[in-house]
């Protein structure tokens, strides 16, 4: 069907259930038709605000149908203020005769378009007062609607008289609730003068669950409709060149980042006719007819407000650009060094992330900020960590030793004392710079011989050196997370990325490196339980037995270690999946291989051999149950393999290409 047909469809879907309510018969139908066309296109602004009329009027729907058709409230780019607005009124009046999973529903989808940035923020926080009011008589609701709260709350809507109130929400529980002492201490930040009393720190982030994945995922693509549709437009729009000024109030403060101006000396009629300041660029086309009769700001800095700022610092002279770096590397170490209790968040933050793109801008690094990083991390407590990495990305031409001595050990600090999330953060970060290195070198058919236009830099000397040394430090903190965090499932998720990124720009680079994956990732992955990753751990092996025959044919001996590890990996694996002989004693052989032979031997009556076979294999085995459970019965290995082709290929081709070697 076309999409106006599909449209059609759930219009009169609406029109029936607004007429039928619970006694349409065909529902599920009909429900299943709009959720593909919610997660494909999104609703147009029309058809999301006579759904919401939907839920909101018909009044014998039942919770959970309510619920299904609340998470279809995606729309195609925004939520129009005026159905937001609605919908938060219509909840507020209704509250007391809503079903609690419909309530919390609301709560999820306010809290999505929220953080997806697909309406007004202003828009639902002038419901704050009533928001605060519900938080403190709904039990029920309480914790959901702290986090919306904690979202809203601005330092002039917090008053004594709140905390006063949200203090003896607190007290009325014998043990703390996280949520509530996660606002109090929000609100202390906020005002430190009216919240006296004192809380132990919580953190944030593990006191709220994240909204129901489906939701997520489907705001995320709506957001990057929206993102794409202002991409499209950008030829229309201005360029702003305002929006670096600072909200800092204190007096005799220079702002941290300065506004776009010029400092005129002399008469303007000695001004060369075809000159033209920065404000005269308001879109790409005039920056393309413009740019080289540019006159550029006194203040090199002020360029960093947008895209066409990247543009000229990236191709202005040398002076300039090191005019830029010296302008630059004061204001980052006056923001985050010397002065930064004169500075607010917001304007650190600004200031990290417009540095980042115009490296993104540029695909390279800028050597100043190299240098801040590595007074920086010395001293390094954990602030602005994300904006530092998204930095460190781009550290494309630090020679290997400083990289090594100044930056790495650094990095290795933070990770050991890091999360699981920002574990994953970190190893991305290093896949990122070494992607950055091989694309800065260049491959076989590009190879990179002129100098950047920013400072004239030239590609890193020594890339094999400089790769060799991340990979091993990226090898030494992934094997010790795994360690820590247990295999845990986003780590080796993350670490198995590493290595098939790293295999890929291995492959199409001239510099001569083959990087392999250490045990731990390998046979982690094998064990687990997911069935995407026991895929792309034979992927992965298929494509490093594929790359070492190339190898072999350009330099015969150089990679022999590594084509050693990978037999010996194949061989386990296949041993395991196909032979049932994962505990067979083999002097060459990683998997298993310290598990004592009085051990196994204790063992043997448990058919241990067995378990990890494409028939019983932990991450098979919802599949096959799934399967028989429809009839078709699979007992068998050779039965297995018939699921394996259609469902999980690459396992399959890993067989077939192994199996008899």
């Amino acid at each position: 069907m076309s999409d106006d047909e599909k449209r059609h469809v759930y219009l009169e879907f609406f029109r029936f259930l607004e007429a039928e309510g619970k006694t349409y018969s065909k529902f599920k139908e009909s429900l299943g038709e709009l959720q593909s066309y919610v997660a494909l296109k999104g609703l147009n602004d029309e058809d999301i605000n006579l759904l919401a009329k939907v839920i909101m009027k018909t009044t014998d729907l039942g919770a959970t149908k309510r619920v299904l058709l609340i998470r279809c409230l995606v729309p195609r780019y925004k939520v129009p203020e005026n159905t937001v607005k609605t919908i938060i009124i219509w909840y507020l009046s209704s509250i007391r005769e809503l079903a609690i999973t419909v309530a919390i529903s609301i709560i999820q989808w306010i809290l999505g378009i929220l953080d997806h940035q697909l309406t007004h923020k202003k828009v639902i926080n002038t419901f704050y007062a009533m928001f605060f009011h519900l938080l403190l008589t709904h039990k029920r609701l309480e914790k959901d609607i702290a986090r919306l709260i904690y979202i809203l709350a601005k330092p002039e809507d917090v008053t004594r008289r709140d905390i006063t109130r949200l203090l003896a929400l607190h007290q009325k529980y014998a043990k703390p609730q996280a949520h509530i002492v996660a606002l109090l201490t929000l609100f202390k930040s906020y005002k430190p003068e009216l919240v006296p009393e004192k809380f132990q720190s919580v953190n944030v982030e593990s006191v709220w669950k994240p909204i129901p994945e489906n939701l997520r995922l489907m705001f995320q693509d709506a957001k990057a409709r929206l993102e794409f549709q202002q991409a499209k437009d950008i030829n229309l729009k201005c360029f702003n060149w305002c929006t670096l000024e600072s909200g800092n109030k204190q007096k005799n403060v220079e702002p941290l980042l300065p506004s776009v101006g010029y400092f005129q000396i002399g008469s303007s009629i000695f001004k060369e006719k075809d000159t033209n300041f920065i404000f005269d660029i308001s879109n790409i086309e005039e920056l393309g007819k413009l740019h080289l009769n540019i006159e550029l700001p006194c203040k090199a800095i002020s360029l960093l407000s947008n895209t066409a700022g990247y543009h000229l610092l990236t191709f202005a002279d040398v002076q300039y650009q090191s005019r830029f770096s010296y302008n630059l590397y004061n204001t980052l170490i006056r923001a985050l060094m010397l002065e930064n209790d004169k500075f607010s968040v917001k304007e650190i933050d600004s200031l990290l992330d417009m540095t980042a793109e115009f490296s993104r801008y540029m695909q390279q690094g800028i050597p100043v900020v190299n240098h801040f990083l590595d007074a920086y991390l010395y001293f390094n407590t954990g602030e602005y960590q994300s904006k530092l990495l998204a930095l460190l990305q781009w550290m494309t031409s630090v020679s290997a030793s400083d990289l090594q001595e100044k930056i790495l050990i650094h990095v290795q600090n933070i990770f050991y004392e890091s999360t699981v999330t920002t574990k994953c953060e970190i190893i991305k970060t290093l896949k990122m710079l070494i992607t950055n290195m091989f694309v800065n070198q260049g491959f076989e058919d590009c190879c990179q011989k002129t100098p950047a236009p920013f400072l004239g830099q030239a590609t890193t000397d020594n890339l094999e050196n400089t790769i060799s040394i991340l990979t091993k430090v990226s090898e030494d903190l992934i094997v010790s997370g795994l360690n820590i965090h247990l295999y845990n499932v986003l780590l080796l998720s993350e670490a198995l990325s590493f290595y098939e990124v790293i295999c890929e720009l291995e492959s199409r680079s001239s510099v001569l490196s083959f990087t392999i994956a250490p045990p731990a990732v390998i046979y982690g992955g094998f064990v687990t339980k997911i069935c995407a990753i026991l895929s792309r751990i034979c992927k992965l092996l298929s494509r490093y037995h594929e790359l070492g025959l190339q190898f072999r044919e350009k330099a015969e001996n150089v990679f022999e270690k590594q084509m050693c590890t990978i037999s010996v990996y194949i061989e386990d694996i296949i041993k395991a999946l196909w032979d049932n002989k994962p505990f067979k004693k083999k002097r060459n052989k990683y998997f298993l291989r310290n598990i004592p032979k009085d051990v196994l031997k204790d063992l043997e009556h448990f058919d241990l051999n067995s378990c990890l076979n494409i028939s019983n294999h932990y991450a098979i085995l919802p599949y096959k149950h799934m399967l028989n459970v429809a009839g078709l019965d699979i007992y068998t290995k050779e039965n297995a393999r018939s699921l394996l082709l259609f469902h999980i290929p690459s396992i399959n081709i890993f067989l077939d290409v192994f199996q008899q070697q």
